[in-house]
């Protein structure tokens, strides 16, 4: 997620993302904007167990990337689900101006929507195998096809990496992606960024976030409680081969659920203080409407003439 999801990491997902589209000769994409994931229809739960990032292009095209950890039933079907979110989205109720449509006078008429979609691309990196898989084939491209192998739609992608199956060294690196790969698979280990990336100025800019030792207090903080989250299900996803997958279910189930509650209750004390703050400011523009000075209102509100004047201009 720091290394792809935040604003500051857009050139290396555009990176990442190109890599991917370069192989199958598609179209390179310039521009991302990172989207609501509340919009994908995830739970609470499911939010906190993968590491979503939805986002579109400047072509309007819908790109979910989602790396998942541990190996989990039905997940093709999952990713298949997830992908009809975005679909659903583009649909339009009613008539509408869609800036281009005239009447005969010349100006803009409502127009109903036409069921054209923009481009929906899932891409899923897996940190484990998939049991159907029997190839040595660590890339999957999917897309729908008719019985002759024709494509039959093609705004509709998925792709999938079996980095278990990723196994070139260093000297065997042939493409960018291949790049981007090693650097993934190898991160837990790199020490110093390797002499191959000296000319990528990208993913040695990834290299330099993913470090630890350069993130902040407080991001050391979520970082380290997130590595723990995920070594403690991996310990009860080991225990589910001894003693039945349901169970480690059910456990898990119940850990996510405490800490949606958690979070539920950090998300409402931040609202509470955010309310504080709002009540605050709106007495000292109200003081100030009444004529008071900046060192009168500080005295009635008992708040420090610089953070009156602070707000005042605001």
């Amino acid at each position: 997620k720091k290394l792809f999801g935040e604003e500051s990491s857009k050139p290396q997902l555009l990176s990442f993302i190109n890599a991917f589209l370069e192989l199958e000769n598609m179209d390179k994409i310039v521009d991302l904007e990172f989207r609501n994931l509340e919009k994908l229809g995830l739970s609470k739960i499911d939010r906190k167990t993968i590491y979503d990032i939805y986002c579109t292009d400047e072509k309007g095209n819908h790109i979910i990337v989602e790396l998942q950890r541990a190996e989990q039933n039905y997940f093709k079907d999952r990713m298949i689900y997830y992908s009809t979110f975005p679909i659903q989205e583009q649909g339009i109720k009613g008539l509408f101006y869609d800036g281009k449509a005239l009447d005969r006078q010349g100006k803009l008429r409502k127009v109903s929507w036409d069921y054209g979609l923009k481009a929906v691309y899932c891409i899923g990196i897996l940190d484990f195998e998939i049991k159907e898989s029997v190839s040595n084939d660590y890339i999957h491209y999917i897309n729908l096809r008719d019985q002759h192998g024709k494509v039959f739609y093609d705004k509709l992608k998925y792709i999938f990496v079996e980095m278990p199956k990723f196994i070139k060294q260093e000297n065997e690196l042939e493409t960018f992606l291949d790049k981007w790969f090693f650097f993934l698979r190898n991160l837990d280990y790199l020490q110093e960024i390797p002499e191959i990336f000296n000319n990528d100025n990208v993913i040695r800019d990834a290299f330099k976030k993913a470090k630890f030792i350069n993130l902040p207090k407080a991001e050391q903080g979520i970082y380290l409680e997130s590595l723990k989250q995920y070594r403690d299900w991996s310990a009860v996803l080991e225990t589910a081969e001894k003693k039945g997958y349901d169970k480690a279910k059910e456990e898990i189930v119940k850990a996510q659920e405490r800490e949606a509650e958690a979070q539920k209750e950090k998300t409402e004390a931040q609202k509470r203080e955010a309310e504080a703050i709002k009540k605050i400011e709106n007495g000292i523009k109200n003081f100030s409407n009444l004529g008071l000075t900046i060192k009168k209102i500080a005295e009635a509100m008992d708040i420090e003439v610089v953070k009156v004047q602070e707000i005042l201009n605001k």
